[in-house]
């Protein structure tokens, strides 16, 4: 199989016959294996280990190399993490911007529908970032695809919110608002709505900010009772700028990844060994849609492993990530 095949064929796939899969997924980290420096690099000095699983990439390296399979400079486009301070961001270099297109439309698609959906956005910070963002990229590519009239952004303007909110009841469009974690705290503090009973919230993460960590639950909570839904309303969207997929929480605030990605749970001290079910570790992720960057990456959240699926418990402590990292100077 190769690379041009997966192109086209890794959002047709189905989670009920696995196959597939396993084919498209051996033939992109073999490519991988061979064209990108870097994580042929980590491979060969990690070495061959006796575990059915990939050898996961630290998410860290994206902030210290281009991770590609393509001369970087060929990149049709370079998304970047939002900044920490005067940290380092991380930077996915995209040959392909139209296979990022293709995951994110066809992956809510199967989640929420094919709309039309009145879009909200509040998304501080995000929008201060630009075309470098990959949230923004996504998400004015689903208001192409799937979004009714008068869809925007209602940063800085609660009072755009009720309008906006008031438009769908009338035209009967589900509203859907997509923001970042606190900044929808920020506003539903501040300001009192009543949204549409067929509305949705999807929250995008950012749970910790200068001011306090929340617990996800209790976040859902407030945002139901300040947005005047019911909780289970309520959503969140778990993605990064090192990832081209993304996944939805569905009952319980438990992620379920889209066909093309797998995911997994493992030791922070042997990233190489899956926790047992239930278990507490680092999420790990296979992501088809990265085959041109890499697609098996060690990330720095802490996760438990439910069923088909996975709970974001938050970012690991910095003595597991320090067991996670330590694999980094082979990059």
């Amino acid at each position: 199989m190769t690379i041009d095949q997966v192109a086209h064929g890794f959002t047709k796939l189905s989670r009920e016959d696995p196959k597939p899969f396993g084919a498209m997924a051996a033939a992109v980290l073999e490519h991988q294996r061979s064209s990108n420096p870097v994580y042929a690099r980590y491979c060969n000095a990690i070495g061959s280990r006796e575990t059915p699983l990939p050898t996961f990439l630290p998410v860290e390296a994206f902030r210290r190399a281009a991770v590609a399979a393509f001369p970087p400079e060929e990149a049709e486009h370079v998304f970047e993490s939002s900044r920490t301070g005067s940290g380092t961001p991380s930077r996915h270099y995209v040959r392909n911007l139209a296979i990022y297109r293709d995951s994110a439309a066809e992956h809510f698609r199967q989640i929420f529908g094919e709309g039309p959906f009145l879009f909200v956005t509040h998304l501080p910070g995000y929008e201060a970032q630009g075309g470098t963002s990959s949230l923004l990229y996504m998400i004015d590519h689903l208001v192409d695809r799937f979004g009714a009239a008068g869809s925007g952004s209602v940063l800085g303007d609660a009072g755009k919110l009720h309008d906006l909110a008031e438009l769908g009841a009338r035209s009967r469009v589900p509203l859907l608002v997509f923001g970042a974690a606190f900044g929808l705290l920020d506003l539903v503090e501040k300001h009192e709505f009543s949204l549409p009973h067929d509305a949705l919230v999807i929250e995008t993460g950012g749970i910790k900010t200068h001011r306090r960590a929340i617990e996800r639950g209790e976040l859902h909570r407030r945002l139901a009772q300040g947005f005047g839904i019911a909780a289970s309303a309520v959503r969140s969207e778990y993605g990064m700028c090192e990832l081209l997929s993304q996944c939805y929480s569905r009952e319980a605030g438990i992620f379920v990844p889209p066909p093309w990605m797998r995911a997994w749970v493992v030791d922070p001290a042997s990233p190489f060994e899956e926790v047992s079910m239930g278990g507490t570790g680092a999420l790990a992720v296979l992501d088809l849609a990265n085959m041109h960057s890499a697609s098996a990456v060690l990330t720095q959240d802490r996760a438990v492993r439910r069923n088909d699926g996975f709970e974001v418990l938050g970012r690991l402590a910095g003595a597991e990530l320090r067991g996670c990292n330590f694999l980094l100077e082979h990059v």
